[in-house]
């Protein structure tokens, strides 16, 4: 639900990685301004291998996992300490760390953070894979991080439909706790612009108009502004070039195979974007 606060409890999967640490510092910056709590999660990978190991050497392996779970878990509770916000910490096994997290996060969670990529994946801005997962099967919102960044300068993309109001909704009382600033951004498809300017023009105005109508009585500093393009080329290059911090997007709630088999504009904007990304999913 929307109406709700929406930021009582916060989810941050860990690994270790410098990502991780992004999600960590994100997350440390958003609790201290909303007072919402913070549970790190740190997956261990189950040590599967096609062939027998001497039981020595498994459990040498086996104890490096845990010590490297443990350093993972520590150092993140340490720079919560560091920061100054209550943080409890959870360890867990599973083959497939995208389902854990999965899972974990519908323990009543109101936000995920977590970093774009994996401790082995090198591309700034790409998504790792276990990022990728569970952005397209969440039900929770979750806020891919890419940069650290003060979250002053939000960028909310609306579209006229119901999951995007949904997601501007989240995002005002957002910016509302952090004291940021948001801009409205409308994309209607050059084709139609091109075919006849005038209504593209207008349609984009309306659902500009109808977005800002349902924001009501805010604390909010609100733009709006209008492009033509192609949406997710469009969405990234306004945020680049306007020093957003944070873009947000809803989601359209596919089921797993639609999931697959059709593009999406936020799909797409999380792979585009070099800022960080929150992502809303539409009513389950």
């Amino acid at each position: 639900m929307v109406d709700k606060e929406p930021l009582r409890k916060i989810l941050v999967p860990i690994d270790g990685s410098a990502s991780s640490i992004m999600a960590e510092e994100t997350a440390a910056t958003i609790a201290k301004k909303t007072g919402a709590s913070v549970t790190v999660l740190h997956v261990m990978q189950e040590l599967r291998l096609g062939y027998r190991l001497p039981s020595n050497i498994q459990d040498e392996l086996l104890g490096s996992i845990e010590q490297h779970a443990k350093s993972t878990v520590d150092n993140a509770k340490a720079l919560f300490y560091e920061e100054k916000v209550e943080v409890d910490a959870e360890m867990m096994g599973g083959s497939d760390s995208a389902d854990s997290i999965l899972e974990f996060s519908q323990k009543d969670y109101d936000l995920v953070i977590m970093g774009a990529r994996g401790e082995n994946e090198k591309d700034p801005y790409a998504l790792g894979s276990v990022t990728k997962k569970v952005v397209r099967h969440t039900r929770c919102p979750t806020l891919i991080v890419k940069k650290v960044s003060p979250l002053a300068n939000l960028l909310v993309c609306i579209d006229g439909s119901e999951h995007a109001i949904r997601a501007l909704s989240y995002g005002v009382k957002l910016a509302e706790k952090l004291g940021a600033s948001i801009t409205l951004l409308n994309v209607q498809e050059r084709r139609l612009y091109e075919s006849s300017p005038k209504a593209a023009e207008e349609l984009g105005e309306r659902v500009l108009s109808k977005a800002l109508g349902s924001i009501g009585k805010r604390k909010v500093k609100v733009s709006k502004k209008l492009e033509f393009g192609v949406p997710s080329d469009v969405i990234a290059e306004v945020a680049e070039k306007g020093n957003h911090d944070l873009i947000i997007l809803g989601s359209r709630g596919l089921g797993t195979v639609e999931r697959f088999l059709l593009g999406s504009v936020s799909d797409d904007v999380t792979h585009k974007a070099k800022c960080s990304v929150l992502i809303v999913p539409a009513k389950t």
